[in-house]
């Protein structure tokens, strides 16, 4: 390309954020060729912030998606562009000497499609000349860090490099010896030039924001600048401090140690280095088709596993996993870009931090009366979800983050589902951005707010009269989860309330009086309404727990609704109620303030009941006298089975006050495995998870 002559000043950052927006909506096929140099001076300006100033205003998966739009331009229209080969942000200022690495610290390619792993695959077997040859594949997590380079040689380590721009790095030596998990000797007398990355637990880096709100001092926006910036303090005593760890992931020296050690794998390489005291990834495994790779990623269902069901239990973020060819003398075969080899790949998870803005703040009111502050963003794709609203939790938190209307934020979806807000882009602000105030009275129905008093809580007074709350809790309570009243939604309650045919769940058992109004409703046709009215019909006969979680109470579900219903034996035990805190606190797992919950509830609800239990039959014979009897376990279930489905299961499970989990853990107890077990089968044996056939678990109902 030649030299750029832009005019446009990327220092200033709201010019920036709002170039890298317009490229990353625009479709690639709109982009003229005169805009290359623009995005190009676009990456670099971003590299500099992130590599340098440890100021990031864009996430990863933002970066990436960019640097690959610039990749298919070079190829659309036949050009050469210096920033695709480049593989490092130009080195900053910097306190440290700067040293030459023995062999760059290149990048990696990288998807977020497993299927797209496939056709790394047949990239790799064609640059084979052996055509013959299986290739065997190694997975490990992927750590998003700081690279670091130690240097050992006749038994002690010598030198710690940053990886900076991959070419040369931070003579960072001293800092180094103060890290505990880094070995200071290690049983090895050749030079070894071990490549590792920096990890802050999150632990720590709460730790260290808390510290630093309190102190009114420099607060990170991710753990990954907070390692960095320990790494590199000149006070060494603070290094120590901040509980950094090191994983081994690699060596400069890789094809002289395989040589001389007689290794022909890249897992024999890593293991030799664990033997050497070096601490490396927890998960490590080999593979001999990428089929059974890509199994290990997609769910039975077919759908992407989340990063949390990779990392449970860890103190420390990973962004994604490593995919490399496990025979090493295959590697050169398969060769090498400027910017990556091609024997490996990194597969970073769906859900990704992603930056956009807040258009505005609505105050939700849930159907407990809770008000939260929502924020309606600017749209934007999180893991594969157009993200268009995310939480902000409570205003305690609205304060901590100081986010403001008009504000550019970094979100994330928070466990990889509800979409939250991590933190505000404050070297953007213009101060123009609106303050947002605490509602002093409820945004639905007018009652004024009142907050508890030992909590961040603010909420709505009028449990009985606030719309929000009465459309919530009702929706709540005809879930297929509880009543299971297929055809009655969220939308569908909203407008039976607004025509007032229902204001509380009994009424909903009266819907049958209004038949003739609700054919004339749009959506509603002779067949769609008949279906609907049987089935609150088939919901009016229910046993007594299905009846307690169906009151809404809060901190009452299915489980602990099993466990209460026991001292119910009869309707007088619900309309006089002769219990209090103390009977349910007796009961296993009942804590203090759910047993308050509970006789608050049935003392100050006692016209619903009434008029509720005129409504429906309850069935008080399927209250167990046992439902202490196992209460606390956890099953998992994998596989096929003949003559009963995944979802009958899981209701015997629940009904019988046990947990069903998705996946398993190490709080799991039982897997229930019936033919085609899979990976869960293999983790419950490694985790010593104990696994049922459908026969052993039907023995313990």
């Amino acid at each position: 390309m030649q030299q750029s002559f832009l005019s446009t000043d990327f220092s200033d950052k709201h010019i920036l954020l709002d170039r890298t927006r317009f490229f990353l909506l625009e479709k690639t096929e709109n982009i003229k060729i005169e805009q290359i140099d623009e995005i190009e001076e676009i990456l670099k300006a971003h590299s500099d912030l992130y590599y340098n100033k440890e100021e990031p205003l864009i996430s990863d998966r933002e970066y990436d998606e960019l640097f690959k739009k610039l990749q298919a331009l070079e190829e659309k229209f036949g050009v050469d562009i210096e920033t695709t080969k480049q593989v490092w942000a130009e080195i900053g200022q910097s306190s440290f000497s700067k040293v030459t690495h023995s062999r760059p610290m290149i990048s990696l390619d990288n998807t977020y499609n497993a299927s797209d792993l496939s056709d790394f695959d047949e990239r790799v077997e064609k640059n084979i000349w052996d055509s013959s040859k299986k290739v065997e594949y190694i997975m490990e997590f992927k750590f998003d860090w700081l690279g670091l380079e130690l240097i050992y040689d006749n038994w002690e380590l010598i030198q710690a490099i940053t990886r900076w721009n991959w070419i040369e790095g931070e003579d960072v030596t001293v800092n180094a010896f103060q890290v505990v998990n880094i070995p200071k000797k290690i049983p090895y007398k050749k030079r070894l030039e071990v490549r590792w990355e920096v990890v802050m637990p999150i632990s720590a880096f709460d730790e260290i924001n808390k510290k630093a709100l309190k102190d009114w001092t420099k607060i990170f926006s991710n753990p990954r600048n907070a390692a960095s910036w320990s790494l590199r303090l000149l006070d060494v005593s603070v290094t120590k401090e901040r509980k950094l760890k090191y994983f081994a992931y690699d060596l400069a020296n890789f094809d002289e140690f395989a040589r001389e050690e007689n290794k022909q794998n890249y897992f024999d390489v890593i293991k030799d280095l664990e033997s050497f005291w070096f601490e490396i990834s927890s998960y490590f495994k080999t593979f001999s088709h990428i089929e059974d790779l890509i199994k290990e990623i997609v769910k039975e269902t077919g759908e992407l596993k989340t990063k949390q069901e990779f990392i449970s239990g860890l103190d420390f973020d990973i962004d994604g996993l490593v995919i490399k060819v496990n025979d090493i003398s295959l590697w050169n075969e398969i060769g090498f870009t400027a910017h990556h080899p091609r024997y490996a790949i990194a597969y970073k998870f769906p859900a990704d931090i992603i930056t956009t803005k807040i258009l505005s703040i609505e105050h939700s009111v849930a159907r407990t009366g809770t008000i939260t502050p929502v924020a309606n963003l600017e749209a934007v794709n999180v893991g594969w979800v157009i993200v268009r609203r995310a939480t902000l939790h409570n205003y305690e938190e609205l304060r901590e983050k100081d986010i403001m209307i008009g504000d550019n934020v970094f979100i994330k979806r928070a466990g990889e589902v509800i979409p939250e807000v991590i933190s505000v882009i404050k070297e953007v602000r213009t101060w123009d951005e609106i303050f947002i105030p605490i509602p002093e009275i409820c945004p639905i129905c007018s009652t004024g707010v009142a907050k508890d008093m030992d909590k961040v809580r603010y909420y709505c007074p009028n449990h009985i009269g606030c719309p929000a709350q009465i459309s919530g809790k009702l929706t709540y309570q005809v879930w297929k989860q509880w009543l299971n009243i297929d055809g009655l939604g969220e939308k569908q309650v909203e407008l039976f309330i607004e025509l007032w045919f229902i204001n509380d769940l009994s009424d909903v058992f009266l819907l049958k009086n209004h038949r003739e109004e609700l054919l004339t409703q749009e959506w509603f046709k002779e067949k769609s309404v008949n279906n609907l009215l049987e089935r609150v019909e088939n919901s009016r006969n229910m046993n007594i727990s299905t009846f307690l979680v169906s009151l809404a109470i809060s901190q009452v579900g299915k489980k602990w609704a099993k466990v209460i219903s026991k001292l119910f034996k009869n309707v007088e035990d619900i309309l006089i109620f002769p219990f209090c805190e103390s009977d349910f606190e007796s009961l296993a797992d009942i804590w203090p303030e759910t047993a308050k919950n509970i006789v608050e509830y049935f003392r100050e609800n006692k016209e619903f009941l009434e008029k509720y239990l005129n409504e429906i039959n309850i069935n008080f014979g399927n209250a167990s006298e046992n439902t202490w009897k196992l209460s606390s376990l956890k099953f998992c279930i994998t596989g096929s089975f003949d003559w009963i489905s995944r979802d009958d299961i899981v209701k015997i499970i629940e009904e019988n006050g046990w947990e069903f989990v998705s996946s398993v853990g190490k709080s799991t107890n039982y897997l229930i495995a019936w033919e085609k077990a899979g990976s869960k089968a293999e983790k419950a044996q490694d985790l010593w998870v104990k696994i049922l056939s459908l026969e052993e678990f039907r023995g313990m109902i």
